[in-house]
């Protein structure tokens, strides 16, 4: 056996204690600036703070109250920002120092048209009202005009479409008989169904399943100045959305105990929705096509954006990357 002398073991043992605090030290601590959000879409975030993924990844998270995502991206007020696809490619389009730099953790269409009791399809939808989120022109408002339209009712001259607001204040209107109709995100559409006070008629991407919906956007600023800790961060961020909808059986009971409503209706919400919970970041340029065409014909948007200019795909986390699969479309 060979032996080692004891001036030469202290060297090697010297260099290996200062490759671990290199290594240890390589990775600077940073802040990382989020939303602060009690919507139920974002919780994993939260869920993924607790259990310590922004943590390994060096990062303290800030939560950042704002409601204008795009001026807080823009500003550096917020590191990047979940949102709608169309208004986020706008806002960019239209000159806001913004880049789309990941699809968020579900990026198909999570909306559902609910009724109140007593509507039991679109036809007993003419001459009624239709809630279509907080204002006429937004991606909500889109979508609720092509369900209707693809089960023959003419938005424009069958129904009144009022901006009756989103989540709470959407399941609000329809519960005080302000609307009879409203498009809305889980979980009010499964507490609809418990509380007996609505009944789904559609979900939007059995219709639209291309109609991409969610994306990630950062300011160019941060882009520019700390592109570690966007992609730091982007890391966190979908180890925690792939984790928690691996996990089920510890995510579940956690969201339960987070959230001020009915047990059950958060239960069902996140297994009526499972099958649009992808965590894949990459972005469908084939998708965002779609999504233009959509607001185009609705009147939202007059002519297509190059779309390209304002996505910088530098940042997603490859190793969550999937093939882009889609549910099927309905047959009317």
């Amino acid at each position: 056996m060979l032996s080692t002398s004891l001036p030469a073991r202290l060297f090697v043992l010297a260099a290996l204690t200062l490759g671990l605090t290199a290594a240890a030290g390589a990775q600077e601590k940073k802040t990382l600036k989020l939303q602060d959000t009690t919507s139920y879409t974002q919780q994993p975030i939260v869920f993924g703070v607790e259990k310590g993924f922004f943590a390994e990844e060096g990062l303290n998270v800030e939560f950042v109250g704002t409601q204008d995502p795009v001026t807080a991206t823009s500003r550096g007020d917020v590191t990047f920002a979940f949102g709608p696809t169309s208004v986020y490619l706008r806002a960019a389009a239209l000159g806001a120092p913004i880049k789309i730099v990941a699809a968020a953790f579900r990026s198909k269409g999570p909306y559902f048209l609910i009724a109140r009791k007593g509507i039991k399809s679109f036809a007993d939808l003419k001459g009624k009202t239709v809630g279509v989120g907080p204002d006429t022109s937004g991606n909500l408002a889109s979508v609720a005009r092509y369900l209707l339209r693809a089960e023959g009712i003419d938005p424009n001259r069958d129904v009144t479409l009022f901006a009756a607001g989103a989540t709470e204040k959407a399941y609000g209107a329809l519960e005080t008989g302000q609307v009879d109709a409203t498009i809305i995100h889980q979980p009010f559409a499964a507490l609809g169904e418990i509380e007996g006070v609505s009944t789904t008629l559609a979900r939007a991407w059995d219709y639209l399943p291309t109609y991409h919906t969610g994306v990630l956007i950062a300011g160019d600023a941060v882009i520019a100045g700390d592109p570690d800790l966007l992609r730091r961060g982007l890391r966190a961020y979908f180890k925690s959305y792939t984790y928690a909808k691996a996990h089920y059986d510890e995510y579940l009971p956690w969201l339960q105990a987070r959230l001020k409503i009915n047990p059950e209706a958060v239960k069902r919400a996140i297994y009526q929705e499972d099958d649009v919970w992808d965590a894949n970041p990459a972005i469908d340029p084939k998708a965002i096509h779609d999504t233009q065409q959509l607001e185009i014909d609705v009147g939202n948007q007059k002519e297509f954006y190059a779309a390209a200019k304002y996505i910088d795909e530098r940042f997603i986390p490859q190793e969550y990357v999937k093939p882009f699969v889609y549910p099927g479309r309905k047959t009317q």
